[in-house]
C-alpha cells in the first residue's frame, strides 16, 4: 500500500496530473459570558469556552483552468468549533463546487444564504455577536427555512458583470420534499463604488402547502476615512400575522491598531425561530465592541451585546434581557 502511495505521488509529480490543493482558515479561542434575566425572576448566568461563530474552520480548496475561459473552483469547509457543524451540516462557512465563465457563475453546495450575508455587510460587528434583534425577525424567523445561515442542498448562479461593481444573484435551497415544500428561494443584488456599497436580499420559503414566508433585508455601508457608516433595514411575512420590521444602525472608528465598533438595533415584532409566528413583542439591542490587531493574522476582541424584550421561540416573556460578554482571539491562516 505505501509503495502504492509512493508510485502514485512520483508519477504525480512528474506529470503534474494531481492538482495541487491549498488549506486555510482560522482559529478561534476565548470565552463567552451570557446573563439572562427573565422578568420577574433573578439573573442566570453561563459561561462558556467555545467558539460559536464558525471561525475554527480548515478550507480545502483547489482552482483549475478547464480553457476557453472556463475555471473550476472546489471547497470543502471543515468546521471544528461546534462538532455539530462539521462539514458544513448546521454552520456557516461554504462547502461547493463551481463553475465561472462568460457565461457568469455556477455553485453548488452547502451555501451561505444571501440573507446572512446581507446581515453580515450592514452589521458593525459584522456578526461577530448575533444581532439578535434583526436575525430573530427576518433571518431566523423561518424565512429561509431550517438551515438560516448556510443552506445544504444550494445551486446559486450569479449573472455576468454588466455594471461595474454591480453583482447580481440568484439562489435555490432544496426542501428534499414533494410539491416543492421546505424550497427556499434568494435573490440579491450587491454594488460597490468607492467606499459605498448598498444591496439587497430577498427570500420566500415554503413553510407548508398554502404558506410562503418572505424576508427582505436592505443594507448599505459607507466609508468616510475616520468613521464608517453601517445601517440595515428588514421585513419579515409570515402567512396570517402583521409584517415585522427591524433596523439597525452602527459605526466602525479605526485607531490604529484597534478598531472600535457600535451597533443598536430594534424591531417591532418577533417571529418565532420555527417560523411559526407568535404574539409580537418590541425588541432593542446594543452591541459594542473593540478589536485589536495582534498581527497580520491574528485579532483579539472584547465585545458585549444586550438584548431587551421577549426571545425568537417567545418562550420568555417582554422586558427580559440577555447580555453577552466575549473576550476571543482569532489567528487566521
Amino acid at each position: 500500500m505505501k509503495k502504492t502511495l509512493v508510485a502514485i505521488a512520483a508519477v504525480a509529480a512528474v506529470t503534474g496530473a494531481m492538482a495541487e490543493a491549498t488549506i486555510t482558515g482560522s482559529v478561534q479561542v476565548g470565552s463567552n459570558q451570557l446573563s439572562t434575566t427573565t422578568a420577574g425572576s433573578s439573573a442566570v448566568n453561563t459561561l462558556t469556552f467555545e467558539d460559536s461563530n464558525g471561525n475554527t474552520v480548515f478550507n480545502i480548496g483547489d482552482t483549475e483552468d478547464l480553457g476557453g475561459g472556463l475555471m473550476f473552483k472546489g471547497n470543502i469547509a471543515v468546521e471544528m468549533g461546534l462538532s455539530s457543524q462539521a462539514f458544513g451540516a448546521n454552520g456557516v462557512n461554504e462547502t461547493y463546487g463551481s463553475l465561472t465563465g462568460g457565461f457568469g457563475g455556477i455553485k453548488v453546495g452547502a451555501l451561505q444564504t444571501p440573507q446572512f450575508l446581507a446581515i453580515a455587510a450592514g452589521d458593525a460587528s459584522g456578526l461577530l455577536i448575533s444581532n439578535l434583534v434583526f436575525t430573530n425577525n427576518t433571518h431566523q424567523g423561518g424565512t429561509t427555512g431550517t438551515n438560516v445561515l448556510l443552506q445544504t442542498k444550494s445551486v446559486q448562479y450569479t449573472t455576468p458583470t454588466f455594471v461595474d461593481g454591480l453583482s447580481l444573484k440568484y439562489q435555490m435551497g432544496a426542501g428534499g420534499s414533494a410539491n416543492n415544500l421546505y424550497d427556499a428561494e434568494h435573490f440579491a443584488g450587491d454594488y460597490k463604488a468607492g467606499d459605498l456599497a448598498v444591496g439587497i436580499a430577498y427570500s420566500t420559503y415554503k413553510r407548508a402547502a398554502s404558506t410562503t414566508d418572505k424576508a427582505t433585508t436592505y443594507y448599505a455601508s459607507y466609508n468616510l476615512g475616520p468613521v464608517k457608516l453601517l445601517a440595515l433595514w428588514g421585513k419579515a411575512e409570515t402567512s396570517g400575522d402583521d409584517d415585522v420590521n427591524s433596523t439597525s444602525m452602527g459605526f466602525q472608528v479605526p485607531m490604529g491598531a484597534a478598531t472600535f465598533m457600535y451597533n443598536h438595533s430594534s424591531s417591532n415584532g418577533r417571529v418565532a425561530a420555527s417560523g411559526v409566528a407568535t404574539t409580537t413583542a418590541d425588541q432593542a439591542g446594543d452591541f459594542v465592541g473593540v478589536s485589536y490587531s495582534l498581527s497580520k493574522r491574528t485579532t483579539a476582541y472584547a465585545a458585549y451585546y444586550k438584548e431587551t424584550g421577549s426571545n425568537a421561540a417567545g418562550t420568555v416573556a417582554s422586558g427580559s434581557t440577555w447580555n453577552t460578554t466575549r473576550f476571543i482571539v482569532i489567528h487566521s491562516f
